[in-house]
């Protein structure tokens, strides 16, 4: 949209312009004033494209964050996995009636003895910023097609 409006304004620019110097007569102050205001509006129509630019051309990383910040949530799920499976048969006979089918993360929360684990402790911390992280970077991407919807309809 602000690509298709800066075209309508340069070509009004170019067309005032053109007019001016074909025409002997003289014009008024504005008409100058006009060219004025197309010259600066179209200028900053040029610095807001540019940097909206800059945002859209960070588009094809966002992906490859995403994935990185997952995998990482992947390798931290596998061992907190490791470290509950080796407590509980540790602890197999206080915890024998426990359902092993259930996620590591929701058997770290229940049990104090691994929550306090600083290890655990620490890669749930990791892990809770990896998916604030992911949530952020998908809520950036939702901005990047509205500021393409914005430069010239895009998706």
């Amino acid at each position: 949209m602000l690509i298709l409006i800066l075209g309508i304004i340069l070509i009004a620019f170019v067309t005032l312009i053109v007019l001016k110097v074909k025409s002997k007569r003289q014009f008024t102050e504005l008409y100058d004033s006009c060219l004025m205001i197309l010259g600066v509006v179209s200028l900053g129509f040029v610095i807001a494209i540019c940097c909206l630019t800059v945002e859209v051309a960070t588009e094809s990383i966002i992906d490859e964050k995403i994935a990185m910040y997952q995998e990482e949530n992947e390798k931290i799920e596998q061992d907190i996995n490791r470290i509950v499976r080796e407590y509980m048969e540790h602890e197999q006979n206080t915890f024998s009636d426990l359902k092993t089918e259930e996620s590591s993360i929701t058997l770290v929360t229940l049990f104090p003895e691994l929550k306090s684990d600083s290890l655990v402790q620490q890669q749930l911390e990791i892990y809770a910023a990896n998916n604030a992280e992911i949530k952020n970077l998908r809520e950036e991407k939702i901005e990047i097609s509205k500021i393409k919807w914005i430069l010239y309809f895009g998706r």
